[in-house]
């Protein structure tokens, strides 16, 4: 069991760790980590997830009960963090929404596929592709349709909403996510050229993105209403793994190595694009960068442990 952390996840969270001692060091500058992340969610993971999919047979893998067991748990702690908001923190609506969000999104991209791909390799990284392929979505689409609708009083608020839903259609991941199912369904031969050029890209992609991990921790502090963040990190990192555990396996019967990532994502901490809805909407901005900041600390000892509990499969 131990050889699975040691050889498997141990050179996961060096990797971040390294990404932020290169930010320390200022070989990867505060200046340079944009670029880094542009190169990354636009060529290099997009291109890994086109080969792996398109080289799975997704008709044998696709089972509704994936999008079944993880969005029932993911909706429900949504439902309860939102609550949790404005009864305990009196949040505004909009205020919740993102604050329940925070507790709900994982880091999928930048640490769930490395996660996966390197300790349940191929077989495990199509089930996590399949929940990956709606979640932003459906999660970045209920949080904005619950803040546009707060504050819709123009009565302009869906044309914002389906402005924000074309534009998660276009992001390069989920592009890459439906040819790469359509390129598996129609068995479309790829020439051994473009395969092995993806296949560098398939090498590159993880890498650059556990490093943009560690780096984006470089220089993080804790701020803003660290109740609404706690609430937020408790929430993401144990109320939502067990709710999603909970409903895969006591409802759905997810085979094992299924049960074992749908588990492993919803254990997953806050990601990125809980910033930058905050951001946008110039709503819980601090609380939202503490949250990812302290979830993805704990992350670094609860992910081995859950890794280690379910043990190789």
């Amino acid at each position: 069991m131990l050889d699975l952390i040691v050889g498997k996840v141990g050179p996961v969270f060096l990797t971040i760790l390294g990404g932020f001692l290169l930010t320390h060091v200022k070989i990867i500058s505060r200046e340079g980590i944009p670029f880094l992340a542009k190169i990354a969610m636009n060529v290099f993971i997009p291109a890994m997830l086109f080969q792996t999919l398109s080289q799975s047979d997704i008709s044998a893998h696709f089972d509704l009960r994936l999008w079944g067991s993880y969005y029932s748990g993911v909706l429900l702690n949504f439902a309860l963090v939102f609550m949790a908001a404005r009864v305990w923190l009196k949040a505004k609506t909009d205020e919740a929404a993102v604050t329940a969000m925070g507790g709900v999104f994982s880091n999928i991209v930048l640490l769930g596929i490395p996660l996966v791909q390197a300790v349940y390799g191929e077989e495990g990284l199509v089930p996590l592709l399949i929940v990956l392929s709606i979640h932003p979505l459906t999660l970045l689409g209920l949080t904005i349709l619950i803040v546009e609708g707060a504050r819709g009083g123009d009565g302009h608020w869906l044309p914002k909403v389906v402005r924000s839903v074309v534009r998660v259609m276009r992001n390069p991941i989920i592009i890459a996510i439906v040819m790469g199912v359509f390129a598996s369904l129609i068995d479309l031969p790829i020439p051994e050229m473009i395969n092995g050029t993806l296949e560098r890209f398939r090498t590159a992609g993880p890498t650059i993105a556990l490093l943009l991990v560690g780096a984006g921790l470089y220089g993080q502090s804790v701020r803003g209403n660290l109740s609404a963040s706690l609430l937020c990190t408790v929430a993401k990192m144990f109320v939502q793994p067990v709710l999603v555990f909970s409903v895969a396996h006591f409802v759905f019967d997810l085979p094992p190595l299924w049960l074992t990532i749908v588990t492993l994502v919803a254990a997953l901490p806050a990601g990125a694009n809980v910033a930058v809805v905050a951001g946008n909407y110039n709503v819980c901005v601090d609380r939202s960068s503490t949250t990812i900041l302290i979830t993805t600390i704990i992350s670094m000892l609860t992910l081995p442990l859950l890794v280690l509990y379910a043990g190789p499969q």
